[in-house]
């Protein structure tokens, strides 16, 4: 399961892309900024050949050769990048090493990981994964990681299969926390209990269809099983996990870790047991710790508790060797499901070459191969980006495209989606071309550069979840072995390279000889739609599910039926959770200190500035009011964010205005804000974001691009236009099956007000098919010319408002900057401040879809943000997600997610992700004000109280620098009504509570909409009772 920082707060536990995919890796995961997920530093002692990098006159807490409770210290290094001190330990008695991170950082980290390779595709790594955080010798109770998430203010709580490893990471700024999690983490993966129910529930069961009725078909069911068949439903992702079974077919990256559907029921219990008895060994464990609290204790802890039981064993049974590189290119082709979001049939084919580089191990060569990657393929300037995407064959690079490095040997891949089969020959053609070509006439020095400034920056730019960001960069290499300290002086390795690049002027070009053109192990996979795609997929799993059933004799037909009477009872036992720890009040009664913020006023342009310790860089967030364009307009900022910053202007073409961005910036953005007024919801304001950053002695640059883009943008080339526009719709179409439930949501909550509804169609699953509508009605020239339009109206100081974050000492050089850059812009006629928000009568959707799963939502109208009510609803559905709808529609119903939550706007949602059921779910949904009144009686303080821990863990969560004071920008609320509202929060009774209940759930909402994402169901009228929108 890997996760993305960003995580998607309603969701109990991170969603799961494909377990054993690949990752790219952006320059941003060497900066550790906002994390993708599984990417990695690679690392060989090539630096430092081991010898740690002690700096002279440096006092360190710790001595190298000094033993800490059974723990040896074996290696300390500063790291300047950073600004932390490595410390790297050894347990004595297993061999275990501890890495941890002395850090000046609140937001602490612990993990404990697993080389894990399998040799199937069962996915029994994953749902061994899932099974030790269900109970464990200490914490005996069902699934104490959901009931910890409520009991906790973890600001992450997860755990993750990848190809090759599994690990069990979870951060807190909250000592107290920290310790219970630490505690509830090394029992679950040490002593866990891996009930055999608990197999059954998680990874997969035969079961009757009528539960009580033994004579009923047997079905297949299983919370992974469920999980694993949606997310090959998802093309993008299937392709790259094909990508990774055939480049490194020959070890444990020829299977699918994650386990394949029609592989998962091959699995058996005893073989789970002996595969966490093998590979959970202490030995085979690495253990990471990041922040400011005392790792004594930590020390203390882990040797006493489970290390000093153990011994130490060989770990080499779980070492990967690199792979064998071919004699020869190999070609595969693969099916994939007709997608009826995407492009039209014959364009619904990718292509990719892959190329095996080096060992991931071999620091400066991996980050030199990455650099090389970037240049080759990011933005206008790369030699890739000009021969494959501008003539405008296909819909841009496919989710593969990039650096890979998430394995022991890393590659290169470039693919391309949305082209036609002929174009396949194309693609090839032009590949070779593009190597030749670049080893014949090299890199422009200055393209190179802008990549090299843009890591630079990304060094200085600061996340609140650096910890785990750090342990997700650094995983895989250290799970190999590598050299993860020296991996992060990213500084030298740059100094390195620009040293080499001086030296040899052809350096590149070698490298791209040595592996792009002397090198036989090359991939090339394709993959086009079939339209019996899901149908084969349905027969293979019948014809499985026949043989299974088949096998059976009457003892076995009984076993079944009798565990699927005992799996219920247990899912609806209610148990004792006193054995899990918890924090109290006075863990949590303080609000996170939060610097001043004050607004001023330069030039008739309302200006919020922060002063904050920024780390030399400067943020710029420029905000334009765009409420008065029309409906027509509006429909097309979407389109207009993505393309202004990409045409060039009036005094630089495109290429040329890239690499002045990316040799001063961190980038110019804009995207869509749509906000709603949280204090009476009666109205809502859609505004025009600019975002950017820069050191600070580049910050008079960075007001200068960002005006001479403000004035002087330029749309003229619609050659350009229209293979961007194509692009974009092409790029919106990707992904919508793996974020299913925010689709739902969003469409769901499209039903109730008509400000929910143009952001649906603005954002939504309706975008993307106006979208293609929109540009099949309109010539690239018509379209260009309303763009043009909106530019002319939008760039105004009239309507405009910014927010500034910098240090104190450098804001007024920022302020001198500023005032200078708004003296150029000019001054329209004042737009429309709001529009008027209007609730609509109760409706409902049905999105067909040509996936196995569905993903279910109900949305009702309820109150704002700045009700008294919210905070109790938002404690509420804390409540509801927690105690209701996880038990019921994924525990007993099989769906891989489920929750409740409110917005600021005032929408009260359910949801349900990976979800096998649809009719079912949302009557589950329905039934939530009879759940409640069964349950009354047992709402107590300390079930309440969880409820608000829930709720504390996102407004506590930590903030970057460059966004703190971002609430107060966009939807005007203060650091006063934050505090007020988590007070709020914190004395929500029972009685308020219950009044609440009776007050939004007792009737039927009057403005509600219902929303499935999912396969035909013929019978939805029939079982609802309702009259549905079916979306085809």
């Amino acid at each position: 399961m890997f996760p993305r920082l960003q995580w998607l707060k309603a969701m109990p536990r991170a969603l799961r892309e494909l377990p054993g995919q690949t990752s790219k890796r952006s320059f941003k995961s060497f900066a550790f900024n906002e994390t993708k997920r599984g990417a990695s530093t690679e690392s060989e002692p090539a630096l430092s050949s081991g010898i740690p990098h002690i700096m002279g006159g440096r006092n360190y807490k710790y001595s190298e050769g000094q033993v800490y409770h059974g723990f040896l210290c074996e290696r300390i290094e500063y790291i300047p990048d950073f600004e932390l001190v490595s410390c790297t330990l050894r347990h004595l008695g297993t061999g275990t090493e501890f890495w941890y991170i002395d850090r000046n950082d609140t937001n602490n980290v612990f993990s404990i990981n697993f080389r894990t390779t399998p040799f199937d595709s069962t996915g029994l790594p994953h749902i061994l994964e899932h099974l030790a955080l269900c109970g464990s010798k200490n914490f005996p109770v069902r699934d104490p990681f959901f009931k910890m998430l409520n009991r906790s203010v973890a600001t992450f709580m997860n755990a993750m299969t990848g190809p090759d490893y599994t690990l069990y990471p979870f951060s807190t700024m909250n000592e107290v926390d920290f310790r219970n999690l630490q505690k509830i983490y090394l029992d679950a993966v040490f002593r866990p209990n891996l009930a055999y129910l608990d197999f059954l529930q998680e990874g997969w069961r035969l079961e009757h269809k009528e539960l009580s009725n033994n004579n009923s078909e047997l079905v297949i069911k299983g919370v992974v099983y469920n999980e694993m068949k949606g997310a090959f439903s998802e093309n993008s992702q299937v392709f790259m996990q094909n990508l990774l079974n055939n480049m490194l077919p020959d070890h444990t990256y020829g299977y699918v870790s994650g386990g394949n559907p029609l592989e998962i029921p091959k699995l058996t219990h005893t073989d789970l047991v002996k595969f966490h008895r093998k590979y959970y060994h202490p030995s085979n464990a690495r253990m990471f710790c990041y922040g400011s609290f005392d790792v004594m204790k930590t020390l203390a802890f882990v040797d006493s508790e489970y290390l000093a039981e153990h011994s130490c064993i060989d770990d080499s049974y779980s070492r990967i060797p690199n792979q064998k590189p071919w004699s020869q290119p190999r070609n595969v082709h693969i099916p994939s499901r007709l997608d009826s979001l995407g492009a039209t049939f014959d364009r619904q084919n990718q292509i990719a070459i892959a190329l095996l580089m080096c060992d991931s191990t071999n620091i400066q060569e991996s980050f030199e191969l990455n650099v090389l990657s970037e240049i080759l393929i990011r933005g206008p300037n790369s030699a890739f980006y000009k021969s494959l995407i501008e003539p405008n064959f296909s819909g841009g690079y496919n989710q593969s495209s990039g650096y890979s490095s998430d394995c022991r040997d890393t590659y290169f891949v470039v693919g391309l989606q949305d082209l036609k089969v002929e174009d396949f020959t194309k693609f090839n053609e032009l590949f070779d071309q593009t190597v030749h070509t670049t080893i014949e006439e090299g890199f422009e020095a200055q393209h190179i550069e802008s990549i090299l400034h843009n890591l630079e920056l990304s060094l200085k730019h600061q996340s609140p979840h650096f910890g785990n960001a750090l342990l997700f960069n650094s995983t895989s290499l250290w799970n190999h072995d590598g050299d993860v300290v020296s991996s992060l002086r990213v500084s030298e390795m740059i100094a390195q390279l620009r040293c080499r690049l001086k030296e040899n002027k052809h350096y590149f070009q070698r490298k791209m000889e040595k592996y792009f053109v002397n090198n036989t192990h090359k991939l090339t996979l394709t993959m086009s739609p079939d339209e019996m795609y899901e149908e084969n997929f349905k027969q293979a799993e019948a014809e499985m599910l026949k043989q299974k059933v088949n096998a059976l004799d009457s003892e076995k037909r009984q076993e079944i039926y009798e565990n699927g009477i005992k799996l219920e009872s247990s899912q609806k036992a209610k148990e004792s959770t006193d054995v899990l720890p918890c924090l109290t009040l006075n863990d949590v009664k303080e609000p996170p200190k939060l610097p001043m913020i004050e607004t001023k006023t330069f030039a008739d342009v309302p200006t919020q500035l922060c002063k904050v310790p920024t780390n030399e860089i400067s943020y710029f967030k420029c905000l334009f009011n765009i409420t008065g364009l029309s409906r027509d307009e509006l429909m097309l900022i979407p389109l207009f964010s993505n393309v202004i910053n990409d045409m060039g202007t009036a005094n630089h073409n495109f290429r040329e205005f890239d690499k002045l961005v990316l040799s001063k910036t961190a980038g110019i953005d804009f995207k869509l804000n749509f906000v709603e007024n949280v204090k009476d919801a009666k109205s809502y304001q859609v505004g025009l974001m600019m975002t950017t950053h820069a050191l600070d002695k580049n910050v008079k640059d960075m007001f200068e691009l960002c005006k001479e883009l403000l004035l002087n943008f330029k749309l003229d080339d619609t050659d350009r236009l229209k293979m961007l526009i194509e692009n974009y719709i092409s790029n919106i179409s990707v992904g919508i099956a793996s974020s299913g439930h925010l689709y739902a949501m969003l469409s769901s909550a499209a039903l109730v007000s008509d400000a929910a509804q143009l952001k649906s169609l603005l954002s939504g699953v309706d975008h993307i098919d106006f979208m293609k509508k929109y540009v099949e009605q309109n010539s690239t020239e018509e379209i260009r010319e309303r763009l043009v339009h909106i530019g002319s109206k939008v760039f105004s100081k009239s309507n405009m408002r910014v927010t500034i974050n910098t240090s104190e000492a450098f804001q007024p050089t920022v302020l001198e900057h500023y005032q200078t850059f708004l003296q150029n812009l000019p001054t329209f006629e004042d737009m429309t401040e709001t529009s008027e928000l209007t609730l609509l009568e109760p409706s409902y959707q049905h999105y067909v879809m040509n996936i196995p799963v569905n993903y279910c939502a109900k949305s009702f109208f309820a109150v704002p943000y700045l009700h008294d009510d919210h905070p109790v609803l938002r404690v509420l559905a804390k409540l509801i997600s927690a105690k209701y709808l996880l038990p019921v529609v994924r525990e007993q119903n099989g769906a891989y997610g489920a929750g409740a939550k409110i917005g600021s706007d005032g929408i009260f949602a359910f949801f349900s992700y990976r979800d096998p059921h649809s009719t079912k779910t949302l009557d589950a949904f329905d039934n939530t004000y009879d759940w409640l009144m069964a349950e009354s009686s047992k709402l107590d303080q300390q079930t309440i109280f969880e409820a608000k821990l829930g709720v504390l863990q996102q407004l506590d969560s930590p903030t970057a620098p460059g966004n703190i004071g971002i609430d107060f920008f966009l939807y005007g609320v203060s650091q006063e009504m934050f505090v007020k509202y988590r007070s709020r929060v914190l004395s929500v009774t029972v009685d308020e509570l219950q009044t609440v209940i009776d007050k939004y759930f007792k009737e039927k909402p009057k403005h509600v909409g219902k929303c499935i994402l999912g396969p035909t169901n013929e019978n939805l009228e029939q079982e609802t009772k309702l009259n549905w929108k079916i979306i085809s």
